[in-house]
């Protein structure tokens, strides 16, 4: 599973999503500002039983 980031370029006035862990603008290729990043929190009921 991958978590993506959501990011925003200032200087292109883009917007994208990226598995890495540091993104970078695609169309530009300067730094980003990242808006969303999903977390997951595991618990054991969200396990299956096995």
């Amino acid at each position: 599973m991958a978590v993506v980031a959501h990011w925003f370029c200032g200087l292109c006035e883009v917007e994208g999503r990226d598995a890495v862990k540091e993104p970078s603008c695609w169309n530009c290729g300067g730094a980003v500002t990242v808006t969303a990043r999903p977390s997951l929190e595991w618990t054991d009921s969200a396990l299956p039983d096995e």
